[in-house]
């Protein structure tokens, strides 16, 4: 029985053109008559996993062989945990940050491929408040939640112009966005910062946005995707498939904004005005790459300012771009004339070493 399921994976695997994905027994979907590699993605029901739903809704994901279960997990915290644990495969939306912290303490974890580049996550305050530049957070105080983007690229962006963050300004820690946008309707607070999809919600509580971060910090880390060592190690050409596929939806994401919009708006029950203000935002990015150079970066200013202390970690040895490579040169010899994938082969050059 076991040679004969081994020929027909064979045979199965030769009819895919470049999938190059072999499969493991345990990682068959159902009872593996489908032939499928299956893996378990966590990700958070707020800024929305689209090139999931536009590669399940143009079939790419299937062209590929591979099922793919979301596994909506809105903590942090929670989400490493069940990462750790093997309860799931890969993170994708929680940011870099996050990710970098759980490395510096001893999770072994890879990064091997992107989502968000920037993340449209505004500083906003109430309409009275003055701000021209970033001297005026100067003396004022600041909602956040630690640890994430919006968090993190603002203190990048203020070490950068010399402010000492534990002097010049006083950053006071949330739970949750919605705590952050109260304390500032309410006067607690002179600004906040949170993540993607809350610019409505800003707007309708009678406050502005006064500065988008990537204004200031072009090429920001946001969402990476990472998964243990160990796995990563042992699941390349899962990995692979998963990202050809998301590779496709990425090439056709621009023509196709509509049903995104649709798409995010029904698979995370909200509305459609809702997930217009960030999908169609000049401020955000989605991006498959790695985006290896732009990590580092943030590792190193995380340093900087305090976030990351352990120095027996190179954050080097937590980056694997060689499965995102090898489903790019995969896609580009498949699509030879294809601008965007000699575009993405160019990009990866200029930001991966």
């Amino acid at each position: 029985m076991k040679k004969l399921q081994s020929l027909v994976s064979l045979l199965a695997a030769g009819m895919i053109l470049l999938s190059g994905c072999s499969q493991n027994s345990d990682k068959l979907a159902g009872d593996g008559s489908s032939g499928n590699l299956k893996l378990k993605v966590a990700v958070q029901a707020t800024s929305g996993q689209v090139f999931q739903f536009l590669a399940e809704d143009k079939k790419f994901l299937e062209r590929e062989g591979v099922d793919v279960e979301l596994v909506y997990i809105n903590a942090a915290s929670d989400a490493f945990s069940a990462l750790s644990s093997g309860q799931v495969d890969i993170l994708s939306t929680y940011g870099t940050g996050g990710p970098l912290i759980q490395i510096a303490n001893g999770q072994d974890f890879t990064i091997f491929g992107g989502y968000m580049l920037i993340g449209a996550t505004p500083v906003f305050a109430r309409p009275e408040t003055k701000y021209e530049s970033i001297e005026d957070f100067r003396g004022k105080t600041i909602a956040i939640m630690r640890g994430g983007t919006p968090d993190l690229v603002l203190k990048g962006i203020m070490y950068d112009a010399g402010f000492d963050l534990q002097k010049d300004v006083t950053f006071v820690e949330m739970r949750r966005n919605p705590d952050v946008m109260e304390a500032v309707r309410s006067g607690q607070v002179d600004f906040g910062a949170v993540s993607t999809g809350f610019e409505l919600q800003i707007q309708e509580m009678g406050m502005r946005v006064v500065m988008w971060p990537d204004d200031l910090w072009p090429d920001h880390s946001c969402c990476r995707m990472l998964a243990r060592s160990d796995w990563l190690k042992s699941n390349q050409d899962a990995v692979q498939c998963l990202i050809r596929a998301y590779l496709r939806a990425e090439e056709i994401m621009p023509d196709n904004m509509d049903r995104v919009v649709e798409l995010t708006s029904k698979n995370l029950d909200m509305p459609v005005e809702t997930a217009k203000s960030f999908l169609l935002s000049p401020h955000i990015y989605y991006h498959v790459d790695p985006y290896r150079n732009s990590v580092v970066k943030m590792w190193e200013k995380m340093q900087g300012f305090g976030y990351i202390v352990n120095p027996g970690v190179k954050i080097e040895n937590h980056i694997d771009t060689s499965g995102y490579k090898a489903a790019l040169d995969a896609l580009a010899k498949e699509n030879s004339e294809n601008e965007f994938y000699k575009k993405k082969l160019e990009e990866y050059q200029r930001h991966n070493f």
